[in-house]
Parts: C-alpha cells; sequence; structure tokens
C-alpha cells in the first residue's frame, strides 16, 4: 500500500489585550501604557512527500514567536507547547511573526501578523501559511542504457503556485544511462515530470511529487525502467486539516493490461474530499479527473497519480508500474503497428526486405530508399538505430535477400545491382555492421565462358559446413559461398550444385536444420525435387522427384519450410501440404486447402516460416491479405488455429523475432511494414 500523509499547521494568536495605566510626573517614556500578549497556537498541515529530506521530520514540535513593537521596542519566545503568554509589552502597533520548527529545529513553515495593542481586549490570528526558507533539490535519473538507443530526456519541475520550468541536467551521463539534477528552490511541493526517449520514441517517464525544506537537501533516485515488476498501490492516504486519514481507492489497473485496448483508472474515496487529481502516463498528463482513461501500446508502464488537498503543501503521488501485452489466442499474430515509410527516419519503401538480428533488432533493406537500416521495436513501433548507403560502402542496391547467421551473427546481403553477395559482422553491442568480404558473381571459372549469375535468391546455410546456398535466376544450379571465410577469394570455393537431368530454373529452395535434407521447387512447372544428404556429406542427393502431373496439390508450389529433417511444409497459391521421410523414402502426407475443413481463405500464398521450437507454423497469402496460423503437433502435422487479416496490406515477405514475440511483414507494393505482436501462453 502506497500512502501520501497530510498533517496540518495552524497557528491561531488570540490577542488578549489589558489597559495597564501608569502616571509618572511628566515623564512621557515612563507614562507609556503596558498590556500582556498571550499566543495559542494549533498546527495547520503539511505534507508527507513521494521524495523528502532525509532524516528531517515535517512535524512542527516547537514554535518560535517574535515582535517588533512602538519604539522599536522587541520580544522574542520559544515554546514546546502550544500557548505561549508575554507581559509587559507597550501599548501600540507590533509586527508579530511565528515559526514553526521541527525537533531538529529546521524552519517549516512562517506566518505574521500587525496588530494594534490597545487597552481594550484584541483578538488576532496567525496563520501559519508560507513554507519557511530555500532548500536544495538533488535528483539522479536513472536507465538501462542497453535498452535505449541515442537516448533524449526531457524533464520539466512545476512549483507551487504552477509555473513550470524544464531543466537541464547538471551532470549528463545520458550516453550510459544516468543523469543528475540539483539546484536551490525556495521551500514548498514541487511537481518533477520526466520524459525519455529513445531517438525520437517516448519510452518511459514518471511523475514525482519532491517536497522542498529551507536548508535542506532533498535527494532521490527515480529508475526508468523498461523492464520491471509490476507494482500495484491498493490505497493512496491524505490526511485532512483535522488528521483523519482520507482512504482513496485505485482502481481499474491490474499487474498485466491488454494493449492496444482502452483501459480506466479510477481514484475513489469513501469521503466527500476536495481533491485535485492528476495522472501521468509515462511522464505524459492523461487526466486531471478521479479517473484516467489510457490506451497502452505493448510493453512497460508507469502510471503516476497526483493528488492535492486544499491546504498548504498537501500534495501527494503514487507510482503504479504495470506490463502490457497483446491478449488474444497464443501464438496468433495480432497487428499492433503500421509503419509508415519515412516515419522517424525509417525507409521502408515498396519490394523491401527484413530479417531479424540475434538480439531482436531488425535489419532492414529498401530498395525504394537505397538504404540499408538497423532497427529497434519499441513501443509497437521501429526506431533506426543505424542507417548504410553506398556511400558508406554497402551495396543497398536492388537487395534480392538477407540471411542472418544466429550464432556468428554474420549478415549476408545478396543484390543485383553489381550482382554480389556482400557478408557483414553484425556487434549487437553497438547495433553496427562491418563488412567482411564481398564476392562477384562469377560462381564458376572452369568453363569457358566463366559461369556467372545475375542474382542471387532465397539464401540457405548447411549449419554443419557453413556453406551458403542461393538459387539463381539464369540456371538450375545452386550457387556455393562459404560464410564464414575471411576474404573475398576463400569466400568462393568455385563450386556450385547441378543434375544430369537438367531439371527446370528453381524458385525456391529449403534446407533442414539438422542439414540432413533439402528441397527445391519450380513453380510454373509444379515440380518438387527433396533430397537427403548422403554417407559422403552431400547435401543435395538422393534426390526424389514428385510433379503436378503426378502428384497432386503441386500446382504453383513455390514455398518450403523443413520443419525438422523428416518433415517438410510446402504451398502452393492456396494449399500447403507436408511431405514425411520414412526410411528410405519421402512420402506426400495430408493437404490443406483454402476456404475447406473450416481453414478460411488463403490465396496467393508467398511464404511459409515456423517458430524456433517448431510448435507453430505461419503462412503468408498475398492476395487474401491474411497470416493463417498452424500449430504443429510432435509428428509435425499441421492444425489450423485461426486466420489474421491484415486489412488492406498486401504482404510479400515475413520475418519471426528470435523471442517469437514479434512478426515483421513487407510488401511489394505497399511501402509501409506491418509490425504484429505474437501472443505468449
Amino acid at each position: 500500500m502506497n500512502r501520501i500523509s497530510q498533517c496540518s499547521r495552524w497557528l491561531w494568536i488570540p490577542l488578549l489585550c489589558c489597559c495597564m495605566c501608569f502616571t509618572f510626573g511628566g515623564c512621557k517614556e515612563e507614562s507609556a501604557g503596558r498590556s500582556s500578549l498571550h499566543v495559542s497556537m494549533e498546527r495547520r498541515s503539511g505534507a508527507e512527500k513521494t521524495l523528502l529530506p532525509n532524516d528531517t521530520p515535517l512535524e512542527v514540535s516547537r514554535y518560535v514567536v517574535e515582535g517588533v513593537g512602538p519604539q522599536d521596542t522587541t520580544f522574542s519566545v520559544m515554546s514546546n507547547t502550544s500557548a505561549v503568554d508575554v507581559d509587559g509589552l507597550l501599548i501600540g502597533n507590533w509586527d508579530i511573526t511565528a515559526v514553526g520548527r521541527n525537533s531538529q529545529g529546521v524552519d517549516l513553515v512562517t506566518g505574521s501578523v500587525s496588530v494594534n495593542l490597545t487597552k481594550d481586549p484584541l483578538e488576532t490570528v496567525i496563520t501559519l501559511d508560507a513554507l519557511s526558507g530555500n532548500g536544495m533539490m538533488d535528483i539522479h535519473l536513472q536507465w538501462d542504457a542497453s535498452k535505449i538507443n541515442n537516448p533524449n530526456l526531457e524533464v520539466w519541475l512545476t512549483d507551487p503556485e504552477g509555473t513550470t520550468i524544464s531543466l537541464t541536467p547538471t551532470t549528463n551521463n545520458m550516453e550510459n544511462g544516468s543523469v543528475v539534477f540539483n539546484g536551490s528552490y525556495p521551500a514548498g511541493s514541487y511537481l518533477l515530470r520526466v520524459k525519455l526517449y529513445s531517438g525520437a520514441t517516448a519510452v518511459a517517464g514518471c511523475a514525482e511529487v519532491i517536497r522542498i525544506v529551507g536548508n535542506k537537501t532533498t535527494e532521490g533516485t527515480v529508475a526508468l525502467t523498461l523492464d520491471k515488476y509490476a507494482d500495484i498501490p491498493a490505497t493512496i492516504t491524505l490526511v485532512d486539516n483535522l488528521g483523519v486519514p482520507v482512504e482513496c481507492s485505485i482502481q481499474g489497473v491490474s499487474e498485466v493490461m491488454q494493449a492496444q485496448v482502452p483501459a480506466t483508472a479510477t481514484l475513489s474515496s469513501g469521503e466527500s474530499t476536495d481533491l485535485e487529481v492528476s495522472w501521468y502516463l509515462d511522464g505524459e498528463e492523461v487526466s486531471n479527473a478521479l479517473s484516467c482513461s489510457f490506451t497502452p501500446a505493448s510493453g512497460q508502464h508507469r502510471l503516476d497519480v497526483i493528488a492535492k488537498g486544499a491546504l498548504l503543501a498537501s500534495t501527494g503521488s503514487a507510482s503504479i508500474t504495470f506490463k502490457a501485452a497483446v491478449e488474444g489466442t497464443a501464438g496468433v499474430p495480432k497487428i499492433v503497428g503500421l509503419v509508415e515509410d519515412t516515419t522517424g527516419g525509417l525507409y521502408v519503401g515498396k519490394n523491401a526486405h527484413v530479417a531479424f538480428l540475434p538480439d531482436g533488432k531488425l535489419v532492414l533493406a529498401s530498395n525504394q530508399h537505397q538504404t540499408i537500416q538497423i532497427c529497434r521495436i519499441v513501443r509497437d513501433t521501429l526506431e533506426v538505430v543505424n542507417t548504410y548507403t553506398a556511400a558508406d560502402g554497402f551495396n543497398a542496391v536492388q537487395v534480392t535477400d538477407i540471411y542472418v547467421d544466429p550464432f556468428t551473427k554474420l549478415v549476408a546481403i545478396a543484390d543485383a545491382s553489381i550482382p554480389s553477395l556482400s557478408v557483414y559482422q553484425y556487434d549487437s553491442k553497438n547495433a553496427t555492421l562491418s563488412k567482411q568480404f564481398e564476392r562477384n558473381n562469377t560462381y564458376y571459372t572452369n568453363s569457358s565462358p566463366s559461369k556467372t549469375f545475375t542474382s542471387l535468391h532465397h539464401l540457405s546455410k548447411d549449419a554443419t559446413t557453413g556453406i551458403l546456398y542461393a538459387l539463381i535466376p539464369d540456371a538450375s544450379h545452386v550457387v556455393e559461398t562459404n560464410l564464414y571465410a575471411q576474404t573475398a577469394e576463400s569466400a568462393d570455393p568455385n563450386e556450385y550444385i547441378w543434375w544430369f537431368s537438367d531439371p527446370p530454373v528453381f524458385d525456391t529452395l529449403a534446407i533442414s536444420e539438422g542439414a540432413q535434407s533439402a528441397a527445391l521447387a519450380d513453380t510454373a512447372t509444379g515440380f518438387l525435387k527433396l533430397c537427403r544428404k548422403n554417407d559422403m556429406g552431400a547435401l543435395f542427393a538422393q534426390d526424389e522427384h514428385f510433379q503436378s502431373v503426378d502428384t497432386p496439390y503441386l500446382n504453383n508450389i513455390a514455398s518450403l519450410e523443413f520443419i525438422n529433417d523428416d518433415q517438410l511444409i510446402y504451398a502452393t497459391d492456396n494449399d500447403i501440404g507436408r511431405f514425411a521421410y520414412t526410411s528410405t523414402t519421402w512420402a506426400q502426407k495430408e493437404v490443406f486447402t483454402s476456404s475447406q475443413n473450416d481453414i478460411g481463405v488463403m490465396e496467393g500464398i508467398t511464404q511459409l516460416i515456423t517458430n524456433q521450437n517448431d510448435t507453430m507454423l505461419y503462412v503468408l497469402a498475398k492476395n487474401s491479405k491474411n497470416i493463417i496460423s498452424f500449430s504443429l503437433d510432435g509428428f509435425g502435422r499441421p492444425l489450423f488455429l485461426r486466420n489474421s487479416t491484415l486489412g488492406d496490406f498486401a504482404p510479400a515477405r515475413m520475418a519471426i523475432s528470435p523471442s517469437e514475440e514479434h512478426l515483421a511483414i513487407v510488401s511489394d507494393t505497399s511501402d509501409s511494414l506491418v509490425l504484429c505482436a505474437i501472443p505468449q501462453v
């Protein structure tokens, strides 16, 4: 339970003025009348704040009453009680000041009044309504620098009168996730509001109430955390001017909230209490009422509530942290963001290519803008970390495919402009790419003329040898590249895969993760070649042929995806089917067709991908503009789950994140990128 308490400090001074007459012969000074002053004090509330000076009580424990009167006469009285008597004061005008101090002698509140003492009784009141002195503020803000790229911070401080100023760090170590703000301010309650940006995207924020006390330093450390456990306060407590607690319950917020779904948090009280309430979501003010409506993006969030009473410095705050997660059927993608081209320096364009890096960032190649960018997912959108062009030595024109090796963090990018295959080393610490080598388009020289390619596509690696295989549009050959080579010369083994039977030019290629099986297909003829590694380590061996004239459901075969070494999923334009390897042969198994058996529509299938554990299969359909999700049982059999529409977006290619929490989808006809979240179990 988080509580904000509030206590009262009122100083009442009834002045009972009794006139005393003295007659002394002719002496004016000696004949001046005198009176007595009785001071009664009752405390008015201050406040206990979120951030307070360390070891500084905010309760008044003693009072100092001072006065200046006729003929510059003065008095000063200190009392530990609420009653003070002062006798023998000259009749006339007095300026009286009262100061309330804590047990350490620190001035907390002051008040003053001017009175005219006469022979008649007089009663007056001093209200302690001014906070005393100047104090220091020393606030440290911290965050995990590894999760923030190009950090930017906005910090505002609002004083008790409502004037807001922007603060500049006195110590700036922003690149390492730390800044310090300090300065001297008049005593009172201040609102500190913070917004942290990663690039141009707001990723965290907070609102804190800070109490400044005269001649003391208020210190505090605020952690702006992107990943933390939720902290849900049950109540906020304010103490009114009579000292009776007012319970205020917060409703509508739980440790896990639905992302992209409107929610309402409510601050309610069982009593009639005059409160000014402000709500801040990640440092952004969202409401000034007892209730707050907001729609959280995916990820960790902080909701701050600031409650202000009618009394002096009676402001308090409480913080609520929660995680917003996309809800739905586990494993079924749900659109959370449509990233428009050129937004925040992000270049997508038509015919883009995308792949996830091992640390969850993306490499995005824009053929329209001729750029290669490293991006990260932030708040259901993409933020650019680094951008590369031809000026940086990158082959970013007419990119045809991207392959990312999850073990070595090597990134291979094929282009049709030079044409070539460039291999880069990814540094996850700095999110940078550095070129390792670039191989040219000659893949066999022991012939006349030498064999060359115009482009490479469907890059696939043999995990046991490190050879990266690729198809070409010029012949039914499979080109080889040594992915782990150190130079361009050693990258080209001067070998390629070919067959005596002279099959058609292949459109798609897949290699199983265990590198025991390979598959190739030609769309136009419905031709499928399934291969099995032989005892001599040749991957494209022991091949079997299947064709639509002999095997049903192979017309327009266009996509291949291995579940394991013995299970292959294939797709035509509107079917998906399975082949299984048993003993020495491949055999066709079940087939799922669009709009049959309650599967729904899946037309113009362009790609198949599975998750890391091969428990989910995702089918991307261009013409029907949707994603079809299947679970995979222990035998590799697909089980239909659900259709997920992409609206008007016609997809072409997709990539799944290593965490299996996101899909990134690009198009050949749209210049935007669709980001999907995948609900987890």
